[in-house]
């Protein structure tokens, strides 16, 4: 009941309009992208989501419309549409680690949003091998990173 609440807080707090300005956001060394392990070279100005004794979840939401072509008549009067390609990356921090790392990025073009997510966060979550196992298995996804991290802490903390 407690991962449902999460979620649908984080829906709505996702689904309101610049909702992301009116929070403070906290600076932190990342990773530049999900696939390799070269850092940044500034700052990500990320939303503290979860502070646990064991890891801290941050997302970054970047907004982004690009304009194109949709379609061309034979008189040649061209239709243009907007295009959303907002961001969000999801980052995980443990006590100890200097740099966060990228466990989820989704975009709005995006066809499977569990992908990146399944890769990444199985990897990341390597130490607790069930939670990495659930993840790879497609029983967790990427709307699902509120509960993952809460489980992870919840088994380092011995729960």
């Amino acid at each position: 009941m407690k991962n449902i609440f999460y979620y649908l807080l984080l829906v709505a707090f996702l689904s309101i309009p610049n909702a992301l300005d009116a929070q403070e956001t906290s600076s932190i060394r990342a990773y530049k992208n999900a696939a390799n392990k070269t850092e940044a070279k500034k700052p990500v100005k990320a939303y503290k989501v979860l502070e646990l004794p064991h890891i801290s979840l941050y997302v970054y939401y970047s907004e982004s419309h690009i304009t194109t072509e949709l379609s061309r008549s034979p008189s040649g009067f061209v239709t243009y549409g907007d295009v959303n390609v907002s961001d969000t990356f999801w980052y995980c921090l443990r006590p100890g680690e200097e740099i966060a790392t990228i466990v989820s990025w989704t975009f709005k073009t995006q066809v499977n949003k569990n992908n990146i997510f399944r890769k990444n966060a199985t990897e990341y979550f390597k130490d607790y091998p069930e939670l990495s196992k659930k993840i790879e298995d497609k029983d967790l996804k990427h709307d699902d990173i509120i509960q993952v991290v809460e489980e992870y802490n919840n088994w380092k903390s011995g729960k």
